[in-house]
């Protein structure tokens, strides 16, 4: 098994009652653009990202914040220890554009982050990169 899953019911932990977000999975661990894009017809598209500092090299365990910024709810994961993140599709009725995701670390401050989707398809990943700096 790559990287450690870590199950969580957003339904139940970010909008109690409401249908719009369906059980996820968030995957803090590397994996392919290909093992991502293995989601069903009901989920929207998975991001896929990496944390790193400003010279490119990756950041073990850094803390990901994933809001959903039309619900006011957010909730963590930690990035692998090369840095990597997945996080599975949301329901297919919540918009991307709506999914903000933050990255820190003890020691380090946000410097930049970026994300674009992979391909031409709605539902292909959206890549993000956070880049950190070292605190003063």
């Amino acid at each position: 098994m790559r990287g450690l899953f870590i199950r969580i019911a957003l339904l139940s932990i970010l909008a109690p009652g409401l249908n719009a977000l369906h059980y996820s999975v968030a995957h803090a661990g590397g994996g392919s653009f290909d093992d991502a894009d293995d989601h069903d017809d009901e989920s929207g598209p998975p991001f896929i990202g990496d944390v790193k500092d400003r010279n490119g090299q990756p950041i073990a365990d850094a803390k990901v914040s994933i809001s959903v910024t039309a619900y006011n709810s957010t909730v963590f994961i930690r990035a692998d220890d090369q840095g990597h993140f997945t996080i599975k599709g949301f329901d297919k009725d919540i918009n991307p554009d709506d999914i903000e995701i933050t990255c820190s670390m003890d020691g380090y401050k946000a410097y930049a982050i970026s994300r674009q989707p992979t391909g031409p398809d709605p539902r292909s990943p959206i890549e993000v990169i956070c880049l950190l700096e070292k605190a003063r």
